[in-house]
């Protein structure tokens, strides 16, 4: 391994990822004049994956160490309705982390009166790229996400929002199991 798993001195173990203000574009809109759900999820999917940068494992990981995170269950929960020109963010923080999972929550936030639009919670896998097999973190990234999770799911939750997902105990895969086929 060569990078180092401490956070970024800018961000600290209870902040809640924000990202920069996005726009809903036209090109989002479907039949009902509002923003689509697959659009959500998109969202969700790329603004997600750019936050978790900030965590150490977003692209920089991926390309410098092999290994990627697999997302293997979402529960979306859409509230508020976004239509064309509406400003968003997304905020990111960790429910939960074990030594190969780890559960994150999700926002969709209006960015002009930080009103939740959409949750959706994120179960993933620590995958190494080259064998396509769910493998351990590195252990000070383990510990530092446990850590990060312990902060941050001590955050109140969005109004209204109950969670859905939850790290199960996860028994060890019996041999010649373990692959991440299917996930992605």
């Amino acid at each position: 391994m060569t990078q180092d798993h401490a956070l970024p001195p800018d961000i600290l173990p209870s902040d809640i990822l924000l990202s920069g203000v996005h726009t809903v574009d036209e090109s989002w809109i479907d039949l009902y004049g509002h923003m689509n759900m697959v659009r959500y999820v998109a969202l969700f999917d790329e603004v997600g994956y750019a936050l978790m940068e900030r965590w150490g494992l977003g692209e920089t990981y991926t390309r410098d160490e092999g290994f990627g995170l697999f997302v293997v269950d979402v529960a979306v929960h859409y509230r508020r309705e976004l239509r064309a020109g509406t400003p968003l963010q997304v905020a990111l923080r960790l429910l939960d982390a074990d030594d190969k999972r780890l559960l994150s929550l999700l926002e969709i936030r209006r960015a002009d009166d930080g009103t939740v639009a959409a949750t959706m919670e994120q179960l993933s896998i620590h995958v190494d790229l080259g064998t396509r097999k769910v493998t351990p973190f590195p252990p000070a990234l383990a510990e530092r996400l446990r850590a990060l999770a312990a902060v941050q799911s001590a955050h109140p939750l969005p109004p209204r929002h109950r969670r859905r997902l939850h790290l199960a105990p996860n028994p060890s895969p019996a041999p010649g199991e373990g692959g991440a086929e299917g996930a992605g």
